[in-house]
């Protein structure tokens, strides 16, 4: 690991990881780099998750947000941050090949949940599907990087969920008791409204 974190930096950053690969971006700057992390306004408990798991990797770097309506960017400026996510590059995340280091697996390893949460909250949902007249729950995934998807496709495994995938983009998780794993892991009682921004126990102070 090219930077020694702690128990909780190694969950804020596996959040952030599937944030990074969902909606982030990390740019060069005259002196150092800017990751930003855009999400809809109405995002704002996401928002305040990003910001806060940001303040807990790199403590002592201020987190701004930017606002272009109807858009929010969470940015913080670091020299570590093309160390910590090595798979930034020119060009559309899609267009190249994105390969997790060993080191950053086995941080997903130890929080699967964290991972799926961000690449939810970034570029997933929490929705109902409609089946025979009959309101389903189910969340998605929906990406344009066959890597990202197989990304997501393995830490649902590392969880024994079972995805599926809908259409070339887009994986699905729609099974009872899957959806009420990932409910009950992201702090989502009974019941729960479709929402991409749920409030999670795991990075709350």
């Amino acid at each position: 690991m090219p930077v020694d974190l702690d128990a909780a930096q190694r969950a804020a950053y596996s959040y952030l990881l599937g944030m990074y690969l969902g909606d982030g971006y990390i740019g060069r700057t005259p002196r150092t780099y800017r990751l930003e992390v855009s999400l809809h306004k109405r995002q704002a408990r996401v928002i305040e998750r990003v910001a806060r798991a940001i303040s807990v990797l790199r403590p002592g770097h201020p987190v701004g947000l930017r606002r272009r309506s109807p858009v929010t960017v969470v940015n913080a400026y670091s020299n570590a941050w093309p160390v910590l996510f090595p798979q930034h590059g020119a060009g559309r995340k899609h267009q190249r090949p994105i390969v997790l280091e060993p080191w950053q697996r086995s941080i997903v390893e130890q929080h699967p949940v964290e991972f799926l949460q961000g690449c939810i909250e970034s570029d997933g949902c929490r929705h109902r599907r409609i089946v025979a007249g009959r309101n389903y729950p189910a969340y998605s995934f929906t990406n344009h990087s066959p890597d990202i998807l197989q990304l997501f496709v393995w830490a649902c495994d590392l969880l024994r969920l079972h995805p599926r995938q809908a259409n070339r983009v887009t994986i699905s998780l729609a099974r009872r008791a899957d959806v009420a794993t990932l409910d009950s892991l992201f702090g989502l009682g009974e019941g729960a409204e479709p929402s991409a921004g749920s409030i999670s126990p795991l990075l709350t102070p």
